[in-house]
């Protein structure tokens, strides 16, 4: 009885495909890049993200993201919900089998591109 009751436990903390990465890039001398990890539940989300800016990991949470087959959108704040960090507006490009748009980080909006990682 008592493997029985472990094996079920197991069998539902276990998750099932429940989640996709993307990994986000810009182009240039001094690329941000966020690393997002994104819940395929009965309403999909990002979960958690990374966000690193020239090479230094900005701390950052998730304020709001929106996230289906053809776009994704993304609002990302620092630990205290204080300062907006980053926000991430992007589409599906087949042609290209990745997410591309814009980032705006510190005022200056970025060409982005996401792709599964």
């Amino acid at each position: 009885m008592k493997k029985l009751l472990l094996l079920s436990g197991l069998l539902i903390a276990a998750p099932a495909q429940a989640t996709t990465g993307l990994i986000c890039s810009t182009a240039g001398k001094a690329p941000i890049q966020l690393a997002l990890a994104i819940s395929h539940t009965a309403v999909p989300a990002v979960v958690s993200a990374r966000l690193t800016d020239n090479r230094r990991d900005i701390p950052v949470v998730t304020a709001q993201s929106w996230f289906d087959q053809s776009e994704i959108r993304l609002d990302l704040v620092d630990r205290n919900a204080m300062r907006h960090e980053a926000r991430l507006r992007a589409t599906w490009r087949a042609a290209s089998k990745s997410y591309d748009g814009s980032l705006w980080r510190n005022g200056t909006r970025r060409w982005i591109r996401c792709r599964e990682g």
